[in-house]
C-alpha cells in the first residue's frame, strides 16, 4: 500500500525533487536519471505510447551505463522505467511504473550503490561526462500522458 498522495497531486519533477538528499537527478529532454542508493534509473513519461517509450528508456538506460563504465571501474546495472499515470500492463523493454508508486520504487529496497559511488556519479553528472544528461530536473515538468492533466512547472533543482 503507498503512503504517497494521489497521482493528480503529484508530478514526476516534484516527487524528484522532494527525494532526500545525496541523490543524484538529471535530464536529457523528457528522461529523468536518477541515482541512489538503492539503484540507478532511466526514467521516461509513457506519452501516451508504451512502446516507444519504452524502447527509449531502455536505449537511454545502456548508453548512459557505458558512460559510465568510461569513468568507473564498477559501474551498477541502469534500470529502465516508464513513468505513467495509471496502471497499464504491455509487453515493453521497460519497467511500467504508476506515478504514485515511483517513490516506493526509487527509494525502498536493499542498498546496492554507496555514498561513495553516488558521489562519483554525481560528478560525472554535474560535469557533463554521462551522454547527454544535465544535472537537474527542468523548469517546466513533463507530461506524462496525453490525457492527463497539464502539471504545474518545478523549479530547478541541481543535486
Amino acid at each position: 500500500m503507498s503512503n504517497t498522495p494521489p497521482t493528480s497531486k503529484l508530478s514526476l519533477d516534484g516527487l524528484l525533487d522532494a527525494l532526500p538528499d545525496g541523490w543524484a537527478v538529471g535530464h536529457r529532454q523528457t528522461a529523468r536519471l536518477v541515482v541512489g542508493p538503492t539503484g540507478a534509473f532511466v526514467l521516461v513519461p509513457s506519452g501516451g505510447d508504451l512502446t516507444s517509450a519504452a524502447e527509449q528508456a531502455h536505449g537511454l538506460a545502456l548508453r548512459t551505463r557505458d558512460a559510465m563504465a568510461r569513468h568507473l571501474s564498477w559501474v551498477p546495472f541502469v534500470d529502465a522505467a516508464v513513468v505513467t499515470s495509471k496502471n497499464e500492463h504491455a509487453e515493453v523493454a521497460a519497467i511500467l511504473v504508476p506515478l504514485d508508486l515511483l517513490g516506493e520504487l526509487l527509494i525502498q529496497g536493499p542498498p546496492v550503490i554507496d555514498r561513495p559511488a553516488i558521489t562519483v556519479m554525481k560528478r560525472l553528472l554535474v560535469s557533463g561526462c554521462l551522454d547527454g544528461w544535465v544535472t537537474g530536473t527542468t523548469s517546466v515538468d513533463v507530461k506524462l500522458d496525453l490525457c492527463d492533466p497539464p502539471l504545474q512547472p518545478s523549479a530547478t533543482t541541481p543535486r
